[in-house]
């Protein structure tokens, strides 16, 4: 059963999750519901990687006992579902999407960021507790009906979903997409430039869609939706590389650092990636993509297939949004990407001392040289990072770092600020590039010498 539909009322996820468990409590037997309260989280509350993790979990065993997650205003998560499974395990453990098994491994995932890890999770089997259900579902409407929609989380209404679709159909790829660079912290040397960049992302950007569909705040506030959007979004990114290659504007694989993307694994094993890789081999394009852990665990088997095309391809196969908890439960080097892309914490230069061991030795397992630390927003994150050995970095506080670097080197740089040429160097569209009088410099992400 997919899950619940938004709707345009300020507290129509609530009101959705309201009618709902109504309708559950009515036929128990073999009911349950599931509550993970990221709400009680450590400020500053749930992080984009706690979401991540949360959703995938409970996804999964709504899939597999015929159930419906809720992803509700004050963040919390709740799984309405079947206590007998419906659909036969894949090769991962049952236990890990098991409803029953559910609350024991939220726990340990979220344990560094829970203040009470046994108050996390709240299981009702129907029969026995319908009563706490309905009481928690009407408490969170009364909840929501009291306070505002927060800026930049909007529930998306009908109206705008139709919108956001159409406006991703008519927009121009590179109009949606945003430019990142991951760069290399170097060695300290006479004349040698801090970091050097590595490579520049392609990103595909839910508020540029947002700010051409008119609707603030809807895409950002559906975890769903980028997934929905993703099939069509590749399709027509890859289109819109393809027909860039060689024309030396910001979306040509040829011009600049080597690209990356960020797939689906579905695209990168279909036919139109298939040629558009081989493109990229034949002019010399070097080219990179990451794909989340969450589907390569998902289906390993596809994993490695899309391994194997990278290695006979020419091209860097990276595991995507991988946070340090998933170091600490899991062997992702297994699964033999060239890179795997840990996301940053804030939380990880506080880590316990038994699981500051338990991530040194998986990162010592991967070797740190394989490893990019995503979210760098700030200093502290290079600190972290650097001090555990890795030497690869990606996030906002490197894009500012680097343009820095250019603007010490670039004769032009008296007509631009430092937030002008970090905010031309995410730009794809020429447009958002036409006052730079350093365009190679801007494509390269350094200067020649850094680059």
């Amino acid at each position: 059963m997919p899950p619940a539909a938004p709707v345009a009322a300020p507290a129509g996820r609530e009101r959705q999750f309201l009618d709902a468990a109504e309708r559950a409590t009515r036929f128990p037997r073999e009911r349950l519901a599931l509550v993970l309260h990221l709400s009680r989280l450590r400020p500053p509350g749930p992080r984009p990687h706690h979401r991540r993790v949360a959703d995938a979990l409970l996804r999964d065993a709504a899939e597999r006992h015929e159930g419906q997650v809720f992803a509700l205003g004050n963040e919390d998560r709740v799984l309405l579902c079947e206590t007998r499974a419906v659909l036969p395990p894949r090769r991962a453990a049952a236990a890990a999407v098991d409803p029953v098994a559910l609350p024991a491994l939220l726990g340990r995932l979220l344990r560094p960021d829970a203040p009470d890890p046994a108050a996390l999770v709240s299981l009702w089997p129907l029969a026995t507790a319908a009563g706490a259900l309905l009481a928690y579902a009407q408490a969170r409407l009364a909840e929501a009906a009291a306070r505002s929609p927060p800026p930049g989380d909007a529930v998306a209404t009908p109206a705008g979903l139709d919108a956001l679709g159409a406006a991703l159909r008519a927009a121009p790829p590179a109009a949606l997409t945003r430019q990142h660079f991951a760069a290399q912290l170097q060695a300290p040397a006479d004349g040698a430039a801090p970091l050097r960049p590595l490579w520049r992302e392609i990103t595909f950007s839910l508020a540029a869609l947002e700010a051409r569909a008119g609707t603030p705040g809807q895409a950002r506030g559906d975890p769903f939706l980028l997934h929905h959007l993703a099939p069509e979004f590749d399709r027509r990114l890859l289109g819109a590389l393809a027909t860039a290659l060689g024309s030396g504007t910001p979306l040509d694989p040829l011009a600049g650092a080597p690209m990356h993307l960020k797939l689906s694994l579905a695209t990168v094993l279909d036919a139109p990636f298939a040629d558009f890789a081989a493109a990229c081999h034949a002019g010399g394009a070097g080219l990179g993509v990451a794909v989340p852990l969450t589907e390569a665990g998902g289906d390993p088997d596809a994993f490695a297939r899309a391994r194997r095309l990278a290695a006979t391809g020419g091209w860097t196969l990276l595991l995507d949004d991988v946070p340090h908890l998933a170091l600490l439960l899991t062997n992702a080097a297994a699964l033999g990407a060239r890179f795997i892309r840990l996301a940053w914490s804030a939380t990880l230069p506080g880590l316990p001392e038994n699981e500051a061991r338990a991530l040194a030795a998986a990162l010592r397992a991967i070797g740190p040289e394989r490893v990019v630390l995503t979210g760098a927003d700030a200093a502290d994150a290079l600190r972290w990072g650097a001090a555990w050995g890795i030497r690869r970095f990606q996030g906002r506080h490197v894009d500012t770092a680097l343009a820095a670097m250019r603007m010490r080197a670039c004769s032009a740089a008296g007509a631009c600020t430092p937030q002008q040429c970090r905010e031309r160097a995410t730009a794809t569209d020429p447009a958002g590039r036409r006052l730079c009088r350093a365009p190679r410099m801007l494509a390269a992400g350094a200067p020649a010498a850094a680059a």
